[in-house]
């Protein structure tokens, strides 16, 4: 029986990091949490939901593209305006705006093995495929520009050696992995997020470690846009890359 999804998730991102004094980072690849709000919005669940259901899906994170970071200068209120302006915790509005230094993934790609027993897998599946509200990577802002579900399989990690990556031809075929355990016994962790939800806490979290590797893959560059849509249906040997590979 399948025990896994490849999720594909393309395009501008932010997987929040700690924030400090006005500024919010960016992990570099998604982040746990980010990946259960993912698949909780989807499955229309409010935010204060139980979802530790979802803390037994395991994540494999190939990165595709990387993408660069891109701060955006951020100003929210500052007027009396009655009508538009931000609203105060006392029932004015703010004399001053919000000013934050908010930073992007731009131009990033990354490809995903999600590994769980099965009900949570088909309370993914389905959450993913007849989304209640609209997925976002990250923030509101950040929309997928590829489809998230690719497809479900019994082999979910082992397959990421030979989906086509979404990108186009490089030399370097040296491709990070992220796996939020051991690939292999004993190997230590290379570093840690503060990224694992605390349930029925708001925006509360502890560190998780997680193990990075270069490697590489017999996967080719599928190429960009279109380009490797349609590789990517080739690939799964099917006309449309949103019908699930069964």
């Amino acid at each position: 029986m399948s025990d896994g999804l490849i999720l594909h998730l393309s395009g501008l991102q932010a997987w929040g990091g700690p924030a400090q004094a006005g500024v919010r980072p960016t992990y570099r690849q998604p982040t746990r949490s980010a990946l259960t709000g993912l698949i909780a919005c989807c499955a229309g669940r409010e935010r204060d939901a139980d979802n530790s259901d979802l803390d037994q899906l395991r994540y494999t994170i190939r990165t595709d593209r990387p993408g660069t970071l891109l701060a955006d200068f951020h100003t929210v209120g500052g007027n009396h305006d009655p009508v538009h302006g931000l609203a105060a915790a006392d029932g004015g509005t703010r004399d001053a705006p919000i000013v934050s230094t908010r930073y992007y993934l731009a131009d990033a790609a990354f490809t995903l093995a999600l590994t769980g027993p099965t009900p949570v897998i088909d309370t993914a599946e389905h959450a993913l495929t007849h989304p209640v509200w609209t997925p976002y990577l990250g923030r509101r802002s950040c929309l997928p520009d590829t489809p998230i579900l690719l497809a479900r399989t019994a082999t979910a990690v082992d397959d990421l050696d030979h989906i086509p990556l979404h990108r186009a031809d490089a030399a370097d075929q040296q491709i990070l992995f992220t796996y939020d355990t051991p690939p292999t016994p004993d190997t230590p962790a290379s570093t840690q997020h503060n990224d694992q939800p605390i349930h029925g806490r708001h925006r509360a979290w502890t560190p998780r470690r997680i193990w990075e590797q270069h490697r590489t893959i017999p996967a080719p560059n599928g190429g960009l846009g279109t380009t490797w849509l349609t590789t990517l249906a080739d690939h799964y040997g099917r006309s449309r890359p949103l019908e699930n590979a069964r």
